[in-house]
């Protein structure tokens, strides 16, 4: 017997591929059968998909929601704006006790995290802050949100390792409380060095890495180029994502460099995660904000589209939505075509799975009961009208119905 059975949906399988009238049986967490014309009679529980679209759980691998819902409506126009109008964010938490910033972190982190769930995000990879004001409760908080929400989402925790917390942040990784090591190496003069440690940690604690990438106004690949060579030089094809990598739509860029560093990102199978709509909100109008999406993908490297900032001091925008996103995606770079639409939803499913080597992924027999339902038929016409999520499965359990969540398994962290 079944746990549950979704009957009549059809199944987007990536790469283009949907089949259509098919049938999910799950059983302990996992997709047992993914067919056509199974028996009702065989599942405890049945839902009827009337002819809509089955997903495989959203993943947003970049985003920063320890800051989330932060924005006092600053005036950000520009990265340099944002940065100062950031600093003076985080300055206001002077005076503040810990418990009381933790509490604040809490609750926005969880309001975020909610708001990916019931829009079909299964797995969320945020970075996280370290301010002398904050210290290292952001990373308490994402840790107790793990399991607050362990029912719901996977949550990543993207940690760089500033000087003053370096200890602990050490000690944490030794806990096995950080995912992935993060950096921003291209704002540090010496951004060889920042980039070396980084590797260096992640050999020690055999972690991927995941690194803002020139994410900047003028003309510069030189760390987008270092980490490529990193990559190659520790062994870590595949475990390597760049945020951003903005400089390859640089004004000015010669572009014999930019399809010569494509193609060692390529080779290096580096990701690449595009920020569009921050970066189209943050950039100034001498460039394009977002990274080259469709050469890079032309050229076989591995791209995910994701949140980053939501209504903080960065950008007062965002619902952590990832169909929004991908449509935002699609219209910036001309993907109209309905090849290009699905190539645009691999970059919310599949394609992230890759980033956050994720495993039993998808909608075939063996992989995680992690998918959502959503009112259209296919994959173009959900980013089109970015289509509800009417049912959305976490490990088989149905944790959201019609933008609801289902609070029957939160936890409490001790």
């Amino acid at each position: 017997m079944y746990d549950c059975m979704i009957k009549n949906v059809n199944l987007y399988l990536g790469k283009g591929e949907l089949m259509t009238d098919a049938d999910l049986a799950v059983k302990d967490g996992k997709i047992v059968r993914a067919e056509r014309d199974l028996d009702p009679k065989d599942a405890e529980q049945v839902y009827y998909g009337e002819g809509k679209l089955a997903l495989p759980g959203f993943m947003d691998t970049h985003m920063h929601i320890d800051k989330a819902f932060t924005m006092d409506n600053d005036e950000t126009v520009s990265l340099i704006e944002a940065c100062a109008n950031s600093d003076r964010k985080m300055e206001s938490y002077y005076g503040w006790t810990d418990d009381a910033i933790y509490q604040e972190i809490m609750e926005h982190s969880s309001k975020a995290a909610e708001w990916c769930i019931v829009h079909g995000t299964t797995l969320l990879r945020t970075n996280v802050l370290f301010h002398p004001n904050w210290k290292t409760l952001a990373l308490k908080a994402m840790n107790d949100l793990k399991i607050k929400y362990a029912d719901y989402i996977t949550i990543q925790s993207c940690v760089g390792f500033p000087d003053e917390f370096r200890g602990e942040l050490c000690a944490a990784a030794e806990r096995g409380e950080i995912d992935v090591i993060g950096g921003y190496p291209h704002l540090c003069p010496d951004y060889r060095a920042v980039t070396d440690d980084c590797f260096e940690l992640a050999q020690k604690y055999q972690l991927p890495v995941d690194l803002h990438c020139d994410e900047s106004d003028v003309t510069n690949l030189d760390c987008f180029e270092y980490i490529i060579e990193c990559t190659q030089k520790y062994g870590m094809e595949g475990k390597v994502t760049c945020g951003h990598v903005t400089g390859l739509n640089a004004s000015g860029l010669e572009e014999d460099r930019a399809e010569n560093l494509v193609q060692k990102a390529a080779e290096a199978k580096i990701n690449v995660t595009s920020l569009t709509s921050c970066n189209m909100y943050l950039m100034n109008t001498e460039r394009r904000g977002p990274s080259r999406v469709r050469q890079l993908t032309e050229s076989g490297v591995n791209v995910s589209i994701a949140s980053d900032n939501i209504r903080d001091t960065f950008r007062p925008f965002g619902n952590c939505d990832l169909l929004e996103e991908a449509l935002l995606t699609a219209q910036v770079h001309k993907f109209g075509t309905v090849k290009c639409l699905r190539e645009t939803m691999d970059m919310i499913t599949y394609h992230p799975a890759v980033t956050a080597l994720a495993e039993h992924y998808g909608l075939e027999a063996g992989c995680y009961a992690d998918f959502s339902v959503v009112d259209a038929p296919t994959p173009e016409e959900a980013i089109l009208r970015k289509a509800s999520r009417d049912l959305v499965f976490r490990r088989g359990k149905l944790v959201s119905r019609k933008g609801k969540l289902i609070r029957d398994y939160i936890k409490e962290a001790k």
